[in-house]
């Protein structure tokens, strides 16, 4: 073994350096406070081996990215941990690279002859928080991808380079594939490099020029007698720290892992994501500048905070290391610290307040996960698109969450959502938790136990574009998605093929491909609207009494049976059959319906006993719904029918006519003060009884656009200013003023359209 020591020596001469590192000479002073560049060096160590062993793992794309996460947290023995002591080293490197340059700054131990050794360690510092910036990305969930969008905007405002940074940064004009893998490339092997060569030359510097004497003037340090070395005196006080950060890593990764989000979803864009604390400070500055001049906090005045660290040994010229002596360039550097702290302390207190569950409630988040809830529900983003965003909507009241989960059909008659038989225990946890969700709570971590989207799924524009894949082949759908799924959206949102007409002709287009019906429909969707309306020869004789018992109970995608029957047939339609021996009053142009010499004028004119003569008492009722004329003290009543089921009295009431007008001229009780602003949340029958009074586009009429807005809306609505020729900022200001403004104001585009 020895003679393979002294070839080794021979060849390399490795071995007497070793030792000669190890016993070099300390001036008096270096004590506990100059321990902090070893344990950022082993924090370095620490995130490059944990960081080669992820990459094993990590696949750097769109479509495997966070599904790789996944199986390193979920299956990869100790991945979890391995994860999470990446993370954690990656957030205690920077505030112990910052205590060590603070440590040299307030000794001026960066002053003459070591002024490299101090610009090599700001160049460190910039390099950590860019491993941070491009390691952010790297998940690709929810806060990796609306993280790396929110900052390459800001890139974007920086005069002259910006715009060019950030596209070269993205690959393109949208974050996608390429902007991952330039991140990924940027992480592993750029910055890599240039730690490492910045390592080795700041290291070599301090081995050549020594520790700098505490409190020593420049040039006077030849006197200063070496009384200690670096092994065993200060490598004693280097152990002992290392061996309480690696203590304090340990435990941080085992109590709280690294987070992981939902996967990202860029049709989400409700989602805000929060900046890391060590550039919380800068998103802090951008507030203080108006639109235009944001670049100014963005930008200049972190870039000048840079050149004047880089610049300070080459400036200071004050012979001086002890504080006292060094006043002017102390209180300036105290006071930029006091700044950015305060930034800090400023930005942390606008953060939402982290969620607090309670036992009951953190049994019930495990339930929730259980259920797949998340399937269909998002928590201010995340999840599915089907069922509403439970962050939203205030708080909840417990009792109605019980019952909604025990019977949901009660609540919407039209909802996929099943009934859920929970056990007592089960169901006080689920309900304590969805109660307890807010605008703060985020979507609990999903276990990876659901197939993997196919790669066409993670396409731009994938929710508008695949109704041509579905056309193309309709049972590639089924092989992932229940027929209800499709109902989910389409209950409300037909496709372009279900026009106005679709009901007259839909049968021949069943017959030539079934196929297409059953992508959406399962196989008794039809038989459920056929077998109580079949126009077959017993439905001739039947159709009557079955209107009669059936027209305002059963409903087909939100249309009751009478209102389907106008889909293909109109009043005088049934005059084909009914005309029979008509009396001369019946005769008369839109008998059922005109209001003047129709058959309701001529009822009260003549008695409802004239109308006996032919008909059963019961008639009227099969078409009015009703008792007819209106009993008693109607007009006190008809409010509750009428909101019950406005299509009663659309029968045969227009609200504009005179014999509304005069009673409903003031606006109803419930339009108060705030209707405008609150009328999204109150209206619960998807604006059946708003029609009564503002007809079928209200919406339409108010808005100027489709409400509530379509689902690729974020994408699509700048199209509306091409339209018109506005372009730039100025065309945004124009389209909000235009058609936005009912609900937005101008600060509300501002948060994508930068001036």
């Amino acid at each position: 073994m020895r003679k393979l020591l002294d070839w080794f020596e021979r060849e390399t001469g490795l071995i007497s350096a070793w030792g000669r590192f190890w016993t070099q000479p300390l001036p008096p002073g270096v004590g506990w406070g100059h321990i902090f560049g070893a344990l950022t060096l082993l924090t370095l160590v620490v995130l490059f081996l944990t960081g080669g062993a992820l990459m094993f793992y990590y696949s750097p794309t769109p479509d495997q990215a966070y599904a790789s996460v996944q199986y390193i947290e979920h299956y990869l023995p100790a991945g979890r941990f391995i994860r999470a002591l990446h993370y954690w080293a990656a957030r205690l490197i920077v505030p112990l690279i910052i205590i060590h340059i603070l440590r040299v700054f307030f000794w001026g131990a960066y002053k003459r002859p070591r002024q490299m050794i101090w610009v090599t360690g700001v160049l460190l510092l910039l390099t950590v928080i860019g491993y941070g910036l491009t390691g952010y990305a790297l998940p690709w969930d929810q806060k990796a991808y609306w993280g790396t969008v929110v900052r390459l905007k800001i890139a974007e405002g920086v005069p002259l380079v910006g715009e060019a940074v950030a596209t070269f940064l993205r690959g393109g004009d949208t974050v996608g594939a390429v902007t991952l893998m330039r991140f990924f490339v940027l992480h592993v092997f750029v910055l890599s490099v240039l730690v490492f060569l910045l390592v080795a030359w700041h290291v070599l510097q301090v081995r050549r020029m020594g520790v700098t004497p505490p409190g020593v003037r420049v040039n006077e340090e030849a006197s200063v007698e070496k009384t200690q070395r670096l092994y065993p005196e200060h490598t004693a006080r280097i152990a002992v720290g290392a061996v309480i950060l690696s203590a304090l890593m340990i435990w941080l990764s085992l109590v709280s892992p690294a987070p992981l989000e939902s996967r990202a979803n860029p049709m989400d864009t409700a989602y805000k994501p929060h900046p890391d604390f060590y550039v919380l400070w800068m998103h802090e500055l951008v507030d203080f500048f108006p639109p235009n001049l944001e670049f100014v906090g963005s930008f200049v005045l972190p870039a000048l905070l840079v050149v004047l660290l880089l610049i300070v040994p080459f400036i200071e010229r004050n012979p001086e290391r002890q504080p006292r002596k060094r006043l002017l360039a102390l209180s300036t550097g105290t006071l930029v610290l006091l700044i950015i702290v305060g930034l800090n302390v400023k930005g942390m207190e606008a953060l939402p307040e982290p969620e607090r569950l309670s036992p009951l409630a953190r049994r019930g988040q495990q339930v929730f996960v259980e259920l797949k809830c998340y399937s269909c529900h998002g928590i201010n983003g995340g999840g599915g698109p089907v069922g509403p965003d439970l962050g939203l909507g205030g708080k909840r009241d417990p009792e109605v969450v019980r019952n909604l989960l025990r019977n949901p059909s009660a609540h919407n008659p039209h909802t996929i959502m099943p009934a859920y038989h929970l056990s007592p225990d089960k169901e006080a946890a689920l309900v304590a938790y969805i109660v307890n969700i807010g605008p703060n709570s985020k979507m609990p971590p999903i276990p990876p136990t659901e197939p993997e989207k196919p790669a066409s799924h993670f396409e731009e524009n994938w929710f508008v574009n695949h109704k041509f894949e579905v056309r193309k082949d309709p049972g590639s759908c089924s092989d992932c998605h229940k027929p209800f799924f499709c109902q989910a959206c389409h209950q409300n949102r037909r496709p372009s093929s279900h026009d106005a007409q679709w009901l007259k002709f839909h049968f021949g287009n069943a017959a030539e491909r079934p196929e297409m019906c059953a992508a959406c429909h399962s196989p008794d969707y039809c038989e459920s609207c056929h077998k109580v309306m079949r126009h077959d020869t017993r439905w001739i004789r039947q159709h009557g009494s079955r209107l009669a018992q059936f027209g305002e109970k059963l409903k087909w995608a939100g249309q009751t049976m009478h209102q389907m029957c106008y889909q293909c047939h109109t009043p005088q339609s049934c005059q084909g059959c009914h005309t029979g021996a008509l009396p001369a009053s019946h005769k008369v142009a839109n008998f059922l319906r005109d209001p003047q010499v129709g058959h309701g004028k001529l009822a009260l004119k003549q008695g409802v006993a004239s109308c006996n003569s032919c008909h059963q008492p019961q008639f009227c009722q099969s078409c009015h719904g009703l008792p007819m004329p209106h009993p008693e003290g109607w007009d006190s009543n008809h409010p509750q029918v009428g909101h019950k089921n406005p299509a009663l009295c659309q029968r045969c009431h227009n609200f504009q006519e005179e014999t509304c007008q005069t009673c409903h001229q003031a606006p109803p009780s419930s339009h108060t003060e705030d209707f405008r602003k609150e009328h999204p949340r109150r209206i619960t029958d998807s604006g059946a009884s708003c029609q009564v009074c503002h007809g079928r586009n209200a919406c339409l009429n108010c808005h100027k656009t489709p409400m509530p807005h379509p689902q690729n809306w974020g994408e699509t609505h700048g199209k509306l200013g091409q339209q018109r020729g506005w372009k730039g900022y100025e065309g945004v200001r124009k389209l909000q003023k235009a058609q936005c403004a009912t609900c937005h104001d101008i600060k509300y585009c501002n948060q994508c359209h930068q001036p």
